[in-house]
């Protein structure tokens, strides 16, 4: 046990307190012990009736003298209380022998029961410094070292999960990334090995390629900008109607391959916001062709605007399958997608959502997903 551990320091500290309590003690009562039995000796009343009972009527003249003398000189003790103070004395240091030894058995057993966790937690830390995340440390006691073992869980369950995210973000950043670029190798070999002709439909799939691949880019980007709040806004009134109306028109012609509509409820005389017209203009695209992505065909989305109390609140609803319940508290993630095959088909990066909330957010608002009682999914932002 080496002495400049907590241990020691408790250990040794709560013995010390025990032993100088106990020789206090002893000292104190040496004292009181050998004034009263001093006082008792001296007192004429206590002489006298002790001569009485010993001696008859010859001992109350040597009581008086005794009594006499000790009014003026300390007695000498004799054989019989000298004894007895000895003995007083010696019973008081076996009792502070014996008090120092349970002070060291207590403080031993003591400081190891609070120091025990505080270990623990030291090597639980260790495993974490080098590498491994996912620690646990016994919560025994609700006192500051429990709440301690308990934030340390918390925070190991939290650097484990941001470790595993970190992990899938990498992977689905690179997987996302393996497409296009494979795409755009495959027609520059053909082209340099003269397999394929520079033809303006080829040229036309490379440029599409790359502007996903610089979409996806720049899609990252804000998104880690917005999280860390470090994302540029450039806020000025905002007429939410308009804009609302203003994406519809842009994509209405994503609308005539699955013979969609749009249904527009916009409440009037909405007070404007302030807000980044293009940061809302990246939510509301991003809702809405999630809508049109995931909705039935021949069906109808809701584009909605309405008042909430002193927020504004807008919603984009489609008539489709609905969010299954194991991914509606997910659908907001980076990359996830309720399709594990990640079919480009049926679905995006698997960014647009989570960029949505981070976008809204940066800007004071709030983003929620739920399935509609009367069949399809809808995303209500408040701001």
């Amino acid at each position: 046990m080496h002495f400049h551990s907590v241990r020691s320091k408790i250990m040794v500290s709560t013995f010390l307190l025990i032993l100088v309590c106990a020789l206090i003690v002893i000292y104190i009562c040496n004292q009181q012990m050998e004034n009263h039995f001093l006082q008792y000796l001296q007192d004429p009343a206590a002489l006298a009736g002790q001569g009485m009972q010993a001696y008859g009527g010859r001992g109350r003249g040597m009581g008086g003298m005794m009594g006499g003398m000790g009014y003026h000189h300390r007695m000498m003790l004799g054989a019989a209380e000298r004894t007895f103070v000895e003995s007083y004395h010696q019973s008081l240091w076996w009792i502070g022998f014996l008090f120092a030894g349970v002070g060291l058995v207590v403080s031993y057993f003591l400081s190891g029961n609070i120091t025990r966790p505080l270990r623990q937690l030291s090597r639980a830390a260790e495993k974490i410094r080098q590498g491994d995340l996912k620690q646990e440390v016994p919560v025994e006691t609700r006192d500051e070292v429990g709440q301690l073992a308990g934030v340390f869980n918390q925070m190991s369950a939290e650097l484990a999960a941001a470790e595993k995210n970190r992990q899938e973000l990498l992977a689905n950043i690179a997987h996302e990334l393996k497409t296009p670029l494979a795409v755009l190798q495959g027609h520059l070999e053909s082209m340099l090995d003269g397999v394929e002709q520079p033809a303006p439909e080829k040229l036309f799939s490379m440029q599409e390629e790359v502007m996903r691949l610089t979409r996806l880019v720049g899609d990252l980007r804000d998104l880690s900008l917005a999280q860390v709040h470090r994302l540029e806004l450039h806020l000025q009134p905002v007429d939410l109607n308009e804009k609302m109306r203003r994406a519809a028109d842009m994509l209405e012609p994503l609308l005539e391959e699955k013979q969609l509509r749009f249904v527009r409820e916009l409440a009037p005389g909405l007070p404007a916001r302030s807000l980044d017209p293009d940061r809302l203009n990246q939510i509301l695209y991003n809702l809405i062709t999630n809508a049109i992505r995931y909705t039935t065909p021949g069906t109808a989305i809701l584009l909605k605007t309405e008042r909430a109390g002193e927020k504004v609140r807008l919603t984009v609803a489609d008539e489709g399958p609905g969010i299954a319940p194991e991914d509606l508290e997910h659908v907001f993630e980076q990359f996830y997608r309720g399709d594990k095959s990640r079919n480009r088909d049926s679905g995006g990066s698997g960014i647009g959502l989570s960029l949505a909330r981070s976008l809204a957010e940066a800007q004071g608002g709030h983003i929620e997903a739920r399935n509609r009682a009367q069949g399809g999914a809808e995303f209500v932002m408040e701001l």
